[in-house]
């Protein structure tokens, strides 16, 4: 279990991470389009950002600082993330984002088959968890993607979704 002063570190050092990812992958940080959760975020990227940069550039800078946070990290607050990337329609009610899509995302950061392959490879620090229609629509539509990424299909079953997912573990260069 981590201390209050030990999660407030991390809580710090995950905007660093996301801040220092996304400005190396050429997308701006969009402050009225993030939701904190305390040890997450929700983060909504603008339609006008290519789904290629954020699958291809986000998801390399993102697992590289992840790579120096852990090389500078000890055990108790070494970070692991797991990423979901899902496209669609939100909406805004006056607390915060809202809309089946952000459902979809939400249930799949919190699938456990990416739980899962996070803990099966302890020297990885990202599982990156893709609904099938990003899959089919961005990382199938370039062979390079498919072979770099070797994402694994799994069952995406939970409450009113009905699907499959991909789960890509990226190597660590530590």
């Amino acid at each position: 279990m981590r201390s209050d002063e030990d999660q407030r570190w991390l809580r710090k050092e995950l905007y660093t991470v996301l801040e220092t990812a996304m400005a190396a992958s050429g997308i701006d940080w969009p402050h009225d389009m993030t939701q904190d959760r305390g040890d997450s975020i929700i983060l909504l990227i603008p339609a006008t950002v290519p789904k290629r940069r954020i699958t291809e550039r986000l998801v390399h800078n993102l697992e590289r600082e992840l790579d120096r946070h852990a090389r500078r990290s000890t055990a108790p607050v070494r970070m692991k993330l797991r990423l979901a990337l899902h496209a669609g329609e939100v909406a805004r009610d006056g607390r915060g984002w809202i809309g089946r899509d952000l459902n979809t995302a939400c249930r799949l950061v919190d699938l456990p088959a990416g739980r899962e392959a996070l803990a099966a490879a302890p020297e990885a620090n990202l599982a990156v968890v893709v609904s099938d229609s990003w899959y089919r629509g961005v990382v199938f539509q370039d062979p390079v993607l498919v072979e770099h990424f070797a994402f694994r299909r799994v069952p995406f079953v939970v409450k009113e979704v009905d699907d499959h997912a991909w789960i890509h573990v990226p190597r660590t260069t530590s």
